[in-house]
């Protein structure tokens, strides 16, 4: 795409009917949204390494969309920095003008992927340096995860007004980087020392906790705000399937830390059935927080299946648009959920029907890769008046 020899027109109909919208125009709407894309893609990488029912080459496919990922994250790194470049205004309204601001917590949920993804395919194939490596992320990504948490509120509340009862789904992304914080500790402390593993677990369940309380003062606002003004828009719709995260990842951290508590070394040395406990509470605190999850997924679902058929003439009722993409992220860490409650229940069933969450979230991810590169050849985003740029609005 270069400038006006790659542009489109507007739609009939408006103001700017016959103006030509080139590349310059258009990445001036390329907003942090997109990295709802990347944040999904390292998300089912993930879920492909850990589906209970295996078969030879899906740890080979779960890399490959790793590395997909990479060179997508990249990409949408210079996208984002041209933007900043040929329009330099941008920068600020990018954490300023809600709703875009919300999703800067994509852009790091995009690297917490990474980073769990270096764990699952680089470690079992490299030497102990990795294993540092990713430890100085973990903290790094700590530090930022609550600077960010801290000062994104501050920001919400000084640079624009937010109604409670109007608010946006995609407010969960301020908070689901610390939760995220608990769920790379799980996934990293196996590998880690006894000295190094038990800091690392004990960070990553403060920041669940952190996470978990944020998320249920925001709940009750979505709540009220869905009863308060409606479903909204049916492309909007999908954005619902937000919330599931919260709890999802919360298990998911509970149950990923307790299996790896580095028994008799400090505190558990001890109190040497200390882990026994911890791994027994943290199951069945997870079985009590699993079926909540499932009721914001079932609630979310229930909104969209409506919207989902299509009017008179088979034409849809719904457009894609970047929300499309809170089908996958929060169901990735409710499927996770589902398989460590079946490990550890050892029920075959349970495990089942993971696997088949996973063969739906797989389907659904490649239809929201190939529907949002469609959007993009269409001008259904990046354009004027129609992402997350647009008028102030929570």
């Amino acid at each position: 795409m270069n400038g006006d020899a790659e542009a489109v027109r507007l739609p009939n109909g408006g103001q700017d009917h016959g103006r030509k919208v080139g590349f310059r125009d258009r990445i001036a709407h390329f907003t942090w949204a997109n990295f709802t894309c990347t944040q999904s893609t390292g998300g089912i990488a993930i879920l492909l390494s850990m589906t209970p029912h295996q078969f030879h080459g899906l740890q080979t496919a779960g890399a490959v969309v790793f590395i997909i990922n990479i060179v997508i994250f990249l990409i949408f790194c210079t996208m984002m920095l041209s933007r900043f470049v040929l329009h330099p205004h941008t920068l600020k309204r990018s954490f300023t003008n809600p709703p875009e601001p919300f999703f800067f917590g994509s852009f790091l949920l995009s690297i917490a992927t990474g980073i769990i993804c270096m764990e699952r395919f680089g470690v079992p194939h490299t030497g102990d340096w990795l294993v540092v490596v990713i430890r100085i992320l973990f903290w790094i990504y700590a530090a930022v995860a609550l600077i960010y948490t801290s000062v994104t509120w501050v920001v919400a509340a000084a640079q624009s007004s937010i109604n409670p009862l109007k608010i946006n789904p995609a407010v969960f992304l301020m908070i689901f980087n610390t939760m995220l914080t608990g769920t790379i500790a799980a996934s990293i402390a196996q590998s880690q020392p006894p000295a190094q593993r038990l800091p690392i677990l004990v960070a990553g369940i403060a920041y669940q906790g952190l996470g978990w309380i944020l998320s249920m003062i925001l709940l009750p606002w979505f709540i009220g705000s869905v009863l308060s003004n409606g479903l909204g828009s049916p492309s909007q719709r999908p954005g619902l399937f937000m919330p599931v995260g919260s709890s999802g990842y919360t298990v998911v951290s509970l149950i990923g830390c307790a299996r790896y508590v580095p028994r008799g070394y400090g505190f558990f040395a001890r109190f040497p059935t200390a882990a026994d406990v911890v791994h027994i509470v943290a199951v069945w605190v997870g079985i009590f927080l699993w079926l909540f999850a499932f009721w914001l997924f079932a609630v979310a679902l229930v909104a969209n299946i409506p919207a989902m058929v299509p009017v008179r003439r088979w034409r849809p009722r719904m457009a894609f648009c970047l929300s499309w993409w809170a089908i996958i992220f929060p169901n990735v860490g409710f499927t996770i959920a589902t398989i460590m409650i079946g490990e550890e229940l050892q029920s075959n069933a349970i495990l089942w029907v993971a696997t088949v969450m996973t063969i739906l979230l797989f389907a659904a991810w490649l239809m929201d890769l190939g529907l949002h590169v469609k959007a993009v050849a269409t001008g259904q985003i990046m354009w004027p008046g129609k992402d997350e740029d647009g008028a102030k609005s929570s």
